[in-house]
């Protein structure tokens, strides 16, 4: 999948290129013309035409009324793509633009991945709320997984770890039922799960749960997603007293931001030169 992604990237025009890597950076995996537009700095009308461009190489899904799709993994491959061919200044310029735009847009879902990403998580479960309320209302039921997945991470974070587990505990069998088995989602419960285990000082459970969400990640070729399990890993080893786990999970996660490249790895080298506590 990674390398077919790459192959069709690199056949691109530079303007279609350039829009593909910077909708990694936009905080959820469905855009639509307007926020492209904002993303890249462009007319509407160009962006929608570079969207569709995007979807004719089969790089885009058609999410309906007007919207794209970049999901899963192609999400997390076009974010590595934009730390490593988009020039810093311009990265940091399109990130400020589109997580503005989504603060603004009056949509609570977007609004709450927005502050999700700015770690600004009781902001964001904030919005999550809303955004969950709203998806319940309206009945779709991938909605629902979707706005109780990410509402889940962000408890999880802001320190309301049993709320995230009744958020987040049915979402791992959720996701992997037929007959539309969706391995990344779940994974990604499985990591809020963990996190939330965290929080309630039950590492070994945490592990367990890191260890399967590591699996699937490695699975889908999301490298920046098993770096950020191996650092939740030095996070359960670190709880549990066991330095050198600790240790070669922090080391491992360093690894992997390298090849990506990816700008979380600073944190982690920072940790591991720091002396242990």
């Amino acid at each position: 999948m990674r390398a077919r992604f790459e192959a069709a990237y690199r056949d691109l025009p530079p303007e279609a290129a350039r829009l593909l890597r910077l909708l990694g950076l936009h905080p959820a995996e469905e855009v639509e013309p307007r926020a492209a537009a904002v993303l890249a700095d462009l007319p509407e009308d160009e962006a929608r035409g570079l969207l569709a461009t995007l979807a004719g190489r089969g790089l885009l899904a058609d999410a309906g009324g007007g919207r794209f799709a970049l999901p899963g993994p192609p999400h997390d491959h076009a974010r590595e793509l934009a730390e490593r061919d988009e020039p810093g200044p311009e990265r940091e310029a399109a990130l400020r633009r589109v997580l503005d735009h989504c603060l603004t847009a009056g949509d609570p879902a977007a609004e709450g991945l927005a502050l999700l990403e700015r770690g600004r998580w009781t902001e964001a479960a904030r919005a999550l709320e809303d955004a969950l309320r709203r998806a319940e209302r309206d009945g779709d039921p991938r909605d629902v997984l979707m706005a109780r997945l990410h509402l889940g991470r962000a408890l999880a974070e802001a320190g309301a770890p049993e709320r995230a587990l009744d958020l987040l505990g049915p979402l791992p069998d959720a996701f992997a039922a037929p007959p539309d088995p969706d391995g990344y989602h779940r994974g990604l419960a499985l990591t809020g799960l963990g996190q939330a285990y965290l929080g309630m000082r039950r590492p070994v459970t945490a592990l367990n749960l890191f260890g399967q969400a590591l699996e699937i990640m490695r699975a889908a070729e999301a490298v920046e997603r098993q770096a950020d399990l191996f650092v939740h890993l030095a996070d359960a080893s670190h709880l549990r007293g066991d330095t050198p786990a600790e240790g070669a999970a922090l080391d491992r996660a360093a690894e992997l931001y390298a090849s990506v490249p990816s700008s979380r790895g600073r944190a982690v080298a920072g940790r591991r030169a720091a002396p242990a506590s």
